[in-house]
């Protein structure tokens, strides 16, 4: 296991993870590439991880990165502006490489032009592309496309389908680009998932939290004088969330005992699950059925939907707030993170 440093901070094992997107964009361009998981998994960490030590560093890829999360999208111009710069835009002077591929770069006159709507947006983006160096592979990665949900264009067409329309052009039909396309709304993901078009012309990566062995290793490796008991009790109520693992190491000396920060730290996700049922002022039937999936995550460690039928939207509220995690390629349900089990048993 290796354990690296990343921005500051540590990176930890994802070599699998790592070899495994360096040999698919050794490939020609096929299929998209849904890139899935829990929050806080690290799935825009470790894409960005790759992207600057890696794929930046080889004069073999183009890569683009544009990344939605915290960009106000209400409209085609907003989404205009997320995506492509004019190349003589003041913007540019004196940016960091990381910084500068984060965008797609088109001639002034064509930038006015597309925002004007006298020009089409896909089709000089694909123009770019086409125009890139023929030794390069082009790699397009968009991070929290469901932020396109609900727009329009031209009042009828949705941009979010006119845009996959345009990333199965990239992929499958002219192989033109690799699409790398990353989401925590996994609700939204289903709808791709079961779209028959959609699903021909994709694949899904799953990047799940670690596992027992990573997370001792790393706590270990870190020598902040845990025990072997320690960690495991770490383990049974965060699992392998690192995000929430980081955050018990930054507060640890705040608590007189280890046991009495894992509770606070349950007694925070009961909260938010007893805050959301009412906000939502969910029904009787509803907590009942909440309860129930509850149970049988509990018990089994996931809730089954090919076993249990009828579910699916009392899961998809919770799913929503990241309290639950819906997998539709597996079509079962469990706890976002280890900490929500704790609760779900404090609250049963």
């Amino acid at each position: 296991m290796l354990i690296k440093e990343f921005r500051g901070v540590d990176f930890i094992d994802r070599e699998k993870e790592i070899e495994f997107f360096l040999n698919y964009f050794k490939q020609e361009p096929e299929r998209i590439m849904w890139i899935y998981g829990p929050k806080s998994t690290g799935k825009t960490t470790l894409i960005e991880y790759i992207v600057e030590n890696y794929l930046l560093k080889n004069k073999d890829y183009n890569v683009k990165y544009i990344n939605f999360r915290g960009k106000m999208i209400a409209n085609y111009d907003n989404f205009v502006d997320a995506f492509i710069k004019p190349k003589d835009s003041p913007f540019f002077k004196n940016l960091s490489v990381s910084v500068n591929f984060h965008f797609l770069k088109v001639d002034s006159k064509l930038y006015e032009g597309i925002k004007k709507r006298e020009f089409d947006f896909f089709e000089a983006v694909q123009e770019e592309f086409l125009n890139s160096s023929p030794n390069q592979k082009n790699i397009l990665i968009i991070d929290e496309i469901q932020t396109l949900q609900d727009i329009y264009l031209n009042g009828n067409r949705l941009l979010l389908n006119e845009f996959l329309n345009f990333c199965v052009r990239l992929t499958k039909e002219t192989h033109l680009s690799h699409v790398l396309i990353l989401t925590s709304n996994t609700i939204f993901l289903n709808e791709i998932y079961n779209n028959a078009k959609m699903k021909v012309t994709s694949d899904f990566k799953l990047i799940d939290h670690f596992g027992y062995e990573e997370i001792k290793t790393w706590l270990i490796n870190k020598d902040l004088g845990f025990r072997d008991e320690d960690i495991d009790l770490i383990y049974d109520y965060l699992g392998g969330s690192v995000a929430h693992i980081k955050k018990l190491i930054d507060f640890r000396n705040e608590y007189s005992s280890l046991q009495e920060q894992l509770d606070e730290m349950t007694e925070i996700a009961e909260n938010e699950i007893d805050f959301f049922i009412q906000k939502n002022t969910l029904i009787k039937d509803d907590i009942e059925r909440f309860q129930f999936v509850a149970k049988i995550i509990i018990a089994n460690g996931y809730f089954d939907h090919k076993k249990y039928k009828g579910y699916i939207d009392i899961v998809s509220r919770f799913a929503d707030v990241e309290i639950l995690f819906y997998d539709p390629v597996k079509n079962i349900t469990t706890a976002n993170s280890r900490i929500y089990v704790k609760a779900f048993e404090k609250i049963l």
